[in-house]
């Protein structure tokens, strides 16, 4: 009977047993499934990877079999006809190719700046690139071509780019860019100077007043060159460069870090004036005008410029410099002083918040600046008024423009009437001074002068 039972049990699997083999048979299919999947996908990149070395070659024999002085890419130095970038489809497969061909300085007969012909020889980098898995593969193909002949610097210069800030030190790292509509192909071209602020442009072709140069950093105000009067309608100080054959064509360019410069308006009574509108121009001087009698020609240069709401106008990326300031006319104000003394002078790397001051049309305002005899603002000069009664209306004292104004903020219900009121002005060291004025309604200016 026993024996029975242990016959009946072999005769089959159990469920669980049936289970765990089904695990174990498909932990082996995903291992061997993923190993040939693996193997597939090496198979495939390698396969790629012949064709793109195959199409990089095929490009770089194209290239030598060109005629040297072709060899570059278009709107670059060395100029020439290569394309920059091409396409092939190989198997649906797309490659892309780009060019990169700089010249070489090689040492064997001296390096820049000492050898006077420093293009010696050119070198050709090649990337094909090809997308794969959502992610771009590439290879990189290098030769060099050497010319047919000895070099030489015909039809060609070096041309050195310097940035440097106001104290002269080098500002690194610059976005560059290098343009020649004169030659053919032209010349649009981007580069970055390195951790000297200079960029070296080896074998730029000689070209008279030509090359258009800018330079740009982030937190630094940006520069350029000019064409001269009268394509520019200035004469420019810093114009398009020439590069003379067979010589170094250095050029400098400062560019200081930038800066905010804010402007407040208010009224006489310390109310914020919204949608004032005001011209500005300053910074940068580019060049001067072309007149009897040259005026400078500012980088900033806006009309049109209009507070918000709260009376503020606010800038960044201003450069350093004089700021001269006009107010626009205006229907409900007019202009008392325009803050400290004009221009503003706006430094390097730094915030200056300036206030005009503005005067209602329709009210009685007195406007009082103190002088001494050179013409130069007294700053705490003592200014009251008084009615002809001899009783004291209000004072104050001067600020650092010598400007003092009525009726001050301290007390803006006191009004003047259509009367007539006494100055007087003191201050220690000075003989005092006397005055009057009579209101009829609008804004009175007075100039007083203190005599030691």
């Amino acid at each position: 009977m026993r024996d029975k039972k242990i016959l009946k049990k072999s005769e089959g699997f159990t469920l669980v047993e049936t289970l765990v083999g089904v695990f174990l048979l498909a932990i082996l299919a995903t291992g061997i499934y993923g190993s040939f999947a693996f193997g597939i996908k090496v198979s495939t990149q390698n396969r790629l990877r012949v064709q793109a070395t195959a199409v990089g070659e095929r490009r770089i024999e194209a290239i030598k079999a060109m005629d040297y002085e072709d060899i570059g890419t278009s709107g670059n130095v060395p100029n020439g006809y290569v394309p920059k970038t091409e396409n092939e489809i190989i198997d649906t497969n797309t490659f892309t190719t780009e060019v990169k061909i700089t010249y070489i300085d090689d040492q064997y007969d001296g390096v820049f700046p000492a050898d006077t012909a420093p293009y010696d020889y050119k070198k050709v980098e090649v990337r094909v690139s090809w997308p794969s898995n959502m992610e771009n593969k590439d290879i990189v193909l290098t030769t060099l071509i050497s010319p047919p002949k000895i070099e030489t610097n015909l039809g060609t210069g070096v041309l050195v780019i310097n940035s440097v800030d106001g104290n002269g030190l080098p500002v690194p790292n610059c976005a560059l860019t290098i343009k020649n509509s004169a030659t053919s192909p032209p010349i649009d071209m981007t580069a970055e100077t390195d951790s000297s602020g200079t960029f070296v442009l080896i074998g730029a072709p000689s070209e008279a007043g030509s090359f258009e140069i800018g330079l740009s950093k982030t937190g630094y105000e940006s520069v350029q060159t000019y064409p001269p009067y009268p394509t520019s309608s200035f004469n420019p100080i810093d114009t398009h460069v020439t590069v003379a054959e067979g010589r170094i064509t250095s050029k400098t360019f400062v560019m200081d870090k930038t800066s905010t410069l804010a402007i407040n308006f208010k009224d006489t009574l310390g109310n914020n004036v919204p949608n004032a509108t005001f011209a500005l121009k300053g910074g940068r001087v580019i060049g001067t005008t072309v007149a009897a009698s040259p005026q400078n020609v500012y980088y900033y240069d806006q009309t049109g410029l209009v507070s918000d709401a709260a009376g503020l106008w606010q800038a960044s990326g201003m450069g350093k410099g004089p700021y001269y300031f006009t107010f626009t006319t205006n229907p409900t104000y007019v202009e008392i002083f325009s803050g400290s003394f004009s221009p503003w002078s706006l430094a390097a790397d730094t915030t200056l918040t300036e206030t005009p001051l503005l005067g209602e049309k329709t009210l009685n305002i007195l406007v009082v600046r103190v002088k001494n005899r050179s013409g130069a603002p007294i700053a705490g000069a003592l200014v009251n008024l008084k009615d002809t009664s001899g009783v004291l209306f209000q004072e104050a004292l001067t600020d650092s423009a010598g400007y003092v104004y009525f009726p001050q903020i301290a007390d803006p219900a006191k009004a003047f009437l259509n009367a007539r009121y006494n100055i007087t002005v003191t201050k220690s060291g000075f003989r005092t001074t006397t005055d009057s004025a009579t209101f009829v309604g609008g804004i009175i200016r007075k100039e007083l002068q203190l005599r030691t």
